[in-house]
């Protein structure tokens, strides 16, 4: 962290750069973003006193000092303790630490699921997509909506894709499937009782393919006959969360992850496909 570990050492600064430094350590997130005249004016120096102060730290001017500044702000993040995903804010938090804490969550979220999801999961759940006539995503509360954005990729790239739950007649979509389509049953917490439980019945009966996503590591010993399983990591707890930042995180990795396998396969076509697409937008408007 060399950038934030020279302005709090403050070697050799003179009273000026000293006062500058303590201006930028004490409010480094909203640094980031500002222009030196921004800075000047926050600090109550002149522009010309903090391009001396970047060129004494090893820099070469403010954009790049701004770049390092965020590069180790970046890096300290990543090295605090986890965050709690079921509360990752408290009572009395500034905005800004609230806002540190929801990116660190994020951030907490994709590192684990890059670490825990393999390569040929994903591999394998794109060939399903890319191989079906058709696909239907099945999830509830908050998954639907992540389900929603992925159904929305697939289709910009002509791949027919639809959230099963949209009009509330899953069970119609689930008895309307047969062996040339794929089902995506989203479940975070690994719940598939109720409604879904129904819907996974109707597809085993019509013999449709399926890929569960969900953190419940249980899943493919509890449901025999599925195509693909896709493994989240668990750490969101089912109740008294404040909301579901960790477990949506996950899952919306998994899928555009899942996407953008199906995206690079046929990489080429897609890209002249999303052009034309483009261009009859902008035509209609």
């Amino acid at each position: 962290m060399a950038v934030l570990e020279a302005l709090s050492q403050a070697r050799n600064f003179t009273k000026t750069e000293k006062d500058i430094a303590a201006y930028i350590l004490n409010h480094a997130d909203e640094v980031v973003s500002m222009s030196i005249g921004e800075l000047a004016g926050a600090a109550f120096v002149s522009s010309a006193s903090i391009v001396r102060l970047c060129h004494k730290m090893g820099v070469d001017g403010y954009r790049e000092f701004r770049i390092s500044l965020a590069a180790d702000l970046e890096r300290a993040r990543s090295d605090e303790t986890d965050i709690n995903p079921d509360t990752p804010f408290l009572e009395g938090q500034g905005t800004r630490d609230i806002m540190n804490s929801i990116a660190a969550l994020k951030h907490q979220a994709i590192d684990q699921s890059y670490a825990m999801v393999p390569a040929h999961a994903i591999q394998k759940a794109a060939r399903l997509v890319l191989g079906a006539r058709r696909v239907a995503l099945f999830a509830i509360g908050d998954s639907e909506i992540s389900c929603e954005s992925f159904s929305n990729l697939l289709l910009k790239i002509g791949i027919m894709c639809y959230n099963a739950n949209r009009h509330g007649d899953s069970l119609a979509v689930s008895t309307g499937l047969g062996p040339q389509d794929l089902a995506i049953l989203v479940s975070y917490s690994g719940s598939l009782t109720g409604e879904m439980s129904t819907q996974l019945r109707l597809l085993k009966e019509h013999r449709c393919k399926l890929i569960v996503i969900s953190s419940d590591q249980d899943i493919p010993d509890r449901v025999a006959g599925l195509d693909c399983f896709v493994a989240l990591p668990s750490g969101e707890s089912l109740h008294g969360k404040i909301a579901t930042f960790f477990a949506q995180t996950c899952i919306r990795y998994v899928l555009d992850s899942i996407y953008g396998e199906c995206f690079a396969r046929n990489y080429q076509d897609n890209i002249t496909r999303i052009e034309h697409f483009d261009k009859q937008r902008s035509a209609s408007r």
